[in-house]
Formats: C-alpha cells, structure tokens, sequence
C-alpha cells in the first residue's frame, strides 16, 4: 500500500508544477503602456494633449520608437518628455512619459487607432527582451461655439493682435509709384497655418499683386507655449492719377480666455495719386504693354534737342573711333600671344606638362625645343650639351634614363622618374637662367671694337684704372 502512495507521489510531482517554477511565472512581470487624452473635447484650433507612459521592469535598455501620431484634418506636434519611475508590487518600473499636442482644423471626431509602441528592456539583466505593445484606441471631439458659428473662418485664440504697414515709394503719390500694404497677425495658443488669410481687394486704377504668405511658430522651451505669425502683404501698381481707397479690414476671432466673439479693425487707406511729371505721364498707356507712340517720341526729342544732338555726335564719333581701336586692341592682344608662344616660359610649361602626364617621347621632344629658348647651351642645344652644362649627375642619369627608354633595344619606362626629371630640370633652369641674361645684357657686340691694331702693348701689364 505504501508503495502505490510513493508511486502517486512521484508522478503527482512529475506532472504539477513546483512551487518555485510557479513563483517564478508569477515574477515574471510585463512592461506597462497606459494612453490619454485630455481634454476628449476641444474648441476647433484648440490643442488637446495625448499623453502615453511606457514603463518597463528594471530599466529601458534604449529609448522606446513610437509613431508619429499624425491625424487627418489636425496638427500635431511633440511636447516635453518626461523621465517616470514606479513601484508595483514589489518590482520597480522605470520609463518615459511622452505628450503630443493635437489641434484639429475642423469641427467633427478624431481618432488615434491602429498604433503601436516597440520597448526594449532589461528583463533578466543583462538579458534584455524586445515587445512590441498595440496602444489602446482613444478619441476626441473638436467644435465650434455655437455663438462663433458666423466666424469665416473660425479662428480661435488665446489672444490674437493685428496690425498694419503702408510702404509708398515716394511721399507724394503719382502714377507709375507703387504701395505695399502688409497686415501682421499675431496669436497664442494656435499655429500660424491656423490663422486667417487676408484677401486684398483689387481696385480700379491700381493693379494688385499678392505675394506669399509667411507663416512662423514658436515655442517656449520651458512652457511648450505656441506663440504664431502670420504676415500677409500686397504691392499696388498705381496705374492713373485719381483719389482711392484700400478697404477696411475686420478679423473675428473666438477668445478662448474670455469664451467670447472679438474683433480687430484695421482702417480702410485713402491715397491721392496725382500725375506723372514730364512729357513721359502724357503718354497713353497701352494695356498690351506698349507706352511709346512716334507723335510721343517726337515732342520727347523736340523738347530735349540739345541732349538729343549731343547723343547723336557721340555715337557717330564711337562708331568712327571705336573700330580703329578695337583692331588696335585685337593686334597688340595677338603680338602679346605670339611673343608668349615664342616665349622660354611657354616652352617650359609645355615641358612640365609632358613630364606630369609621364609621356617619355612628349617630354624628350619638349626639352629639345626648350633648350634653344633657354639660351645657356649654344650652338648645339642637345641633351649632351645641356647635361654638361648643368653638371647634375641625377639629371644626367634622368636624361640618359628617358633616351634609353625611347632609344635603346631594351626599352625599361619604369627607369626614369617623372618627378625627379622635372626636380631637377627646374634646379638647372633657375641656376642657367641668370648665367645666360648676365651673358645676353652684358657683353658687347663685337663691331663696336675696330678690327686690327691694338693698344694693348701700350698699357703692358699694367691695367686701365676702373
């Protein structure tokens, strides 16, 4: 009997699970991901703040990667995020709070679905585990006061100002002038893509031309405190002379703070535009483009005879001088060419350049047609001439290296070194060059000294006084 209670035993404790394997389960615990949003309803324009806590036992090993949470019709934006840490019992959590500011364009309900967070942390250090978590659904309500349902476009504001600048390109007004009109809104609470569009009106006898608006949005670092700008600006083309107007401007906006209908007016602009000044202004003004007629170019060059004649005796005195002077420019400019391609230096670089591409017949041919020009090896001008010349064994070994290599049976082109050959033909070129100016500007020609009888007996060994 006691046998079969063992045996039942045995097996009792081969299928069940321990106590310790069922602590162990139990202490396993799970990172936490809690979602809100506050508030569920908001004044269209409005932010509403979705707040998500993610929590992880012992420690996040990086931070957690959540979605952009982009919601259709509405702006969203990230705010401050915060550090958290808990204690549950009697394992410690630790993570992050994020918040994301959301401010719907238009009336109707939101939604923030189909998420998901990824968390990476240290479940068993130094093991860590990865889990992604689908977030809870969760939506709000966006509407319009029923006493700001006249607002078009609504506009909501925990303070909004707007102000206006006129720039005149000249004090007095006259046709031809131009007026730029600029109205700046400024708000709280709200983005700048949220603000109202100012529509400028065009007006007969000033033709308008809107430019881009330009939107900004600022936010305060310790506050996440949005402050917008919104600035709307206009050129007028004063087209004729007259007295006009640029109309009033109204902006209605909801006052969050105060939970009412306000508004702001910008004044309407009076402009007095008088005449062109000149014979210029009586010309008629084409809407094709075309403001010269013959009968206006004619009294243009009747009442200015003077400085029309003196215009026309200089253009016949350019078009008399101006071609001798530029063939006289264009024959020195080709003389000044030819002399440099006849030039030492052009034969140098020339040189140089067949010795950098490291073609061994380009920059043997090169050197000979240098040699001439650098004047320190005559009659001869030949490699042998110069290397005795120059009396540089590594140039002599350079030279006879390139002339191996396209002379001899045995052609080796890895003997010759570019860099040393061009070394060292630049060190003889600046010790030769001196040496055969000195000879060229120094020495006398020959005939200046009579042919025959000499009067150097007459000194003996005794030389001239200097």
């Amino acid at each position: 009997m006691r046998g079969w209670i063992g045996s039942i035993a045995l097996l009792l404790a081969a299928v069940l699970p321990s106590q310790d394997d069922r602590a162990q389960q139990a202490a396993a615990p799970e990172p936490i991901v809690q979602v809100t949003i506050d508030p569920p309803r908001v004044v269209v324009g409005q932010q509403t703040t979705l707040a998500i806590s993610t929590m992880a036992p012992n420690y996040m090993t990086s931070p957690p990667e959540l979605p952009g949470f982009q919601v259709r019709n509405a702006v969203t934006r990230q705010l401050q995020s915060v550090n958290t840490s808990d204690q549950r019992d009697g394992v410690s959590y630790a993570g992050v709070r994020f918040e994301y500011a959301i401010s719907p364009q238009e009336p109707g309900s939101y939604a923030v679905a189909d998420q998901s967070v990824k968390i990476k942390y240290a479940a068993e250090p130094p093991v860590t585990r990865e889990v992604t978590i689908a977030l809870p659904r969760v939506s709000f309500e966006a509407f319009i006061p029923d006493a700001a349902g006249a607002l078009q476009p609504f506009v909501s504001a925990s303070s909004l100002t707007a102000e206006q600048e006129i720039q005149r390109s000249s004090v007095e007004l006259k046709a031809g002038d131009a007026l730029i009109r600029t109205v700046t809104i400024k708000a709280e609470g709200t983005p700048a893509m949220l603000l109202p569009p100012q529509q400028f009106l065009a007006v007969d006898g000033l033709r308008l031309y809107p430019a881009q608006p330009k939107l900004e949005d600022r936010i305060d670092g310790r506050t996440d405190v949005m402050t917008s700008t919104r600035v709307d600006s206009a050129t007028y083309m004063l087209e004729r002379a007259g007295e006009y107007s640029l109309p009033a401007i109204e902006i209605g906006w909801w006052s969050t703070a105060n939970r009412k209908v306000e508004r702001i007016h910008l004044d309407a602009v009076p402009l007095a535009v008088a005449a062109s000044a000149g014979a210029m202004s009586q010309m008629p003004i084409d809407r094709s483009g075309r403001a010269w007629t013959w009968s206006g170019i004619r009294d243009l060059v009747a009442d200015h005879w003077l400085i029309a004649l003196l215009a026309a005796v200089i253009a016949a005195g350019l078009g008399l001088v101006a071609p001798r002077v530029i063939r006289r420019i264009a024959a020195d400019h080709r003389r000044r060419h030819e002399a440099y391609r006849r030039s030492e230096i052009f034969a140098f670089n020339r040189l140089r350049r067949a010795i950098r591409h490291r073609d061994a017949r380009a920059s043997y041919f090169a050197l000979l047609e240098w040699l001439p020009h650098l004047n320190a090896t005559p009659p001869s001008n030949t490699a042998g001439a110069f290397k005795a010349v120059a009396g540089d064994p590594v140039l002599d070994h350079q030279i006879g290296a390139l002339e191996s290599a396209l002379f001899a049976n045995r052609r080796d082109p890895a003997s010759w070194s570019p860099r040393q050959l061009l070394h060292h033909v630049a060190a003889a070129r600046r010790s030769l060059r001196p040496r055969a100016r000195r000879r060229d500007t120094t020495g006398l020609p020959q005939h200046l000294n009579p042919v025959g009888t000499t009067n150097v007996a007459a000194y003996g060994s005794k030389k001239p006084a200097r």
